[in-house]
């Protein structure tokens, strides 16, 4: 049959095309990675291999695997690195049956080469486990097989942050049962930190977490040592933490507030500012632009005062007056320099604050300025403050214990430990300030910013007395527990049957309807100070007149009455209907933390919301 001349030329471009286009048919690559831990430090950094089966015989190997197998990663690893494979003092796999030897190093005695995969310890010998797409294997080595134990930071070990962040970091090791030879991993704690092959003064805590803060970009592997009667017995663990941006951080604090900045060690004129400095970049800048970045201009004399760039009189509108004064730290060390002789690089992190009495306190700070957490993820802080010799006018840093902190300037029931240490943790998403209470401990402001990522579905018996909340309102609270509107103390309990205060009834309507709460406290009431707990709230009742008030009194402590409910739910769900008879009762005997709940659902229920 004869074809025509336009098929077979159609055959033909086809064909040509098909010849010129080899990409588009093309298998993409698939990778697996491998990392080789040795005693004393990395041997091989974390490598992506190419999952492609080439020949075993230059290896010695025999019989050889149909698939990609931990000995093929071996040794592509060890090639892209530079390295002959088939040389016995570069790789020893006894046949591929295990191993004894990598660069040199020679499992003697009671050590040994092991491996595991994606963190779990496998019984194939290295040729008979196969790999497949984004696998991971680690190849380590330890010092006795009795008494040490594969460690790890978890199979995802790059992370990312920007500088002045702290990233935490979880050690755990391998525990394994001597009687079903199961294997469970535990937390390590005591364990040294290294960062860059150098030890830090950072130990891993009782449940095994480490907090880096990383004030300069670049790229810093993490790895860890708990050494006991010489040996460390733990392996090599891994972490590789990328840092971007860098610069000068700047933390200002007044009395009962925190301005942040975060700049270029870059100088400008300041003769606007009718101060000078011979430094390129001094504190005296730094100072300055923070307060631009914040909405206020350092330039009008009611809001800074620099005194010829000496010293601060004058910050954010404060006046430092009688025994008040503006102070700063530089890395969170006392500096003799005057403001504009004080100079600023990279990675700095300048302090300015007010002290309410400079002869009685002291500046402190937390050793974490900001982190992310997941919701109900608890965040170890410790608290320091400087505490000055008079005789030889030295500075030394001491934990400070016994101190409240609040969370977004409100009192939560959180204080450090004898160590300086509290725990703390967020079950919904947002933004928290950790504050101090410079008026009640006589230390200057501090703060860290906590981003909780994500909200965490909690349930009433989650919290330690959920049994003692009455069958009659328990499917209110479980609902008020869900929806944060009703919360736990510092003990994790819910309290049901305490009497509520008119503040905490307030507190709870204003999560249940939704209304906005003021970031900052402009005082309206005489009897709700800035350290006090409720102030956020305080701004919004009297934005939206949730309560009746005499002669700037708000009574935060006073009991709730009917009339007192009757108006706030009126006004905060702009509502006329009235309390029933039953709603009513709840008030007989002073309204509980349970029957408040149950007022404010019930009456939104009434009122179809």
């Amino acid at each position: 049959m004869k074809r025509s001349t336009s098929t077979i030329c159609m055959i033909v471009m086809i064909a040509l095309l098909i010849a010129m286009t080899p990409t588009v048919f093309a298998t993409a690559t698939e990778y697996a990675y491998i990392r080789i831990e040795g005693y004393e430090g990395t041997l091989v950094e974390k490598t992506a291999v190419p999952l492609e089966v080439f020949n075993l015989d230059a290896y010695g190997i025999s019989d050889e695997p149909q698939y990609f197998s931990v000995l093929h990663a071996i040794i592509s690893a060890l090639k892209s690195k530079g390295h002959d494979a088939s040389s016995k003092d570069i790789l020893n796999t006894n046949g591929g049956s295990y191993i004894s030897t990598v660069l040199g190093l020679t499992a003697e005695g009671n050590a040994g080469w092991m491996y595991v995969l994606n963190d779990s310890s496998s019984w194939n010998s290295i040729i008979d486990q196969e790999l497949v797409k984004d696998d991971y294997v680690v190849i380590y080595c330890i010092e006795d097989w009795m008494n040490c134990s594969y460690s790890t930071f978890g199979v995802d070990d790059e992370y990312e942050t920007d500088a002045f962040n702290t990233v935490k970091l979880n050690l755990k090791h391998q525990v394994t049962d001597p009687v079903t030879w199961e294997v469970s991993y535990e937390d390590v704690s005591g364990a040294v930190i290294t960062i860059d092959g150098q030890k830090t003064d950072t130990v891993t805590d009782e449940s095994g977490n480490a907090y880096l803060t990383f004030k300069d970009w670049g790229t810093h592997e993490i790895s860890a040592e708990k050494v006991i009667d010489g040996i460390n017995t733990i392996s090599r663990p891994y972490a590789q933490i990328k840092v971007y941006g860098k610069g000068v951080a700047v933390n200002i604090y007044t009395k009962d507030t925190t301005y942040t900045a975060y700049m270029d060690p870059k100088g400008f004129d300041l003769s606007k500012y009718n101060v000078s400095s011979e430094l390129e970049f001094s504190a005296l800048h730094a100072v300055i632009r923070a307060l631009g970045q914040n909405g206020f201009d350092a330039a009008d004399p009611k809001i800074a005062n620099f005194n010829k760039g000496s010293f601060i009189s004058m910050l954010a509108g404060i006046e430092a007056v009688d025994n008040a004064s503006w102070m700063y730290t530089v890395n969170n060390e006392s500096s003799w320099y005057a403001l504009n002789e004080q100079p600023l690089n990279d990675s700095d992190i300048l302090d300015v604050y007010l002290l309410n009495d400079w002869m009685t306190d002291t500046y402190s700070f937390f050793n974490i300025m900001k982190i992310k957490a997941e919701g109900g993820e608890k965040v170890l802080l410790r608290l320091y403050r400087h505490v000055l010799d008079y005789s030889t006018w030295e500075v030394s840093i001491q934990p400070y214990s016994n101190c409240e902190i609040t969370v977004d300037n409100l009192k939560a029931g959180y204080v450090t430990d004898s160590n300086g240490y509290v725990r703390v943790s967020f079950n919904k998403k947002g933004i928290y300030e950790i504050s101090t209470l410079p008026k009640e401990d006589n230390i200057s402001r501090t703060s860290v910013f906590i981003e909780v990522t994500n909200d965490k579905d909690i349930s009433t018996d989650a919290y330690n007395d959920y049994t003692t909340v009455s069958d009659e309102y328990f499917s209110y609270v479980e609902k008020a527990v869900g929806q944060y509107i009703l919360t736990g103390d510092q003990n994790n309990n819910l309290r049901p049957n305490d009497e509520v205060t008119k503040a905490e009834f307030l507190a709870m309507l204003i999560r249940a309807s939704d209304l906005e709460v003021a970031g900052k406290y402009r005082k309206k009431y005489i009897d709700i100070t800035a350290g006090h707990w409720f102030n956020g709230y305080a701004q919004t009742v009297f934005k939206y007149g949730l309560a009746a008030h005499e002669k700037g009194y708000l009574y935060p402590n006073a009991h709730i009455t009917s009339d007192i409910a009757q108006y706030a739910l009126s006004k905060a769900f702009e509502s006329q209907v009235s309390l029933d008879e039953k709603q009513k009762t709840v008030f007989a005997d002073g309204l509980s933390r349970e029957e408040a709940i149950y007022l404010i659902f019930s009456y939104m229920e009434a009122i179809g919301r």
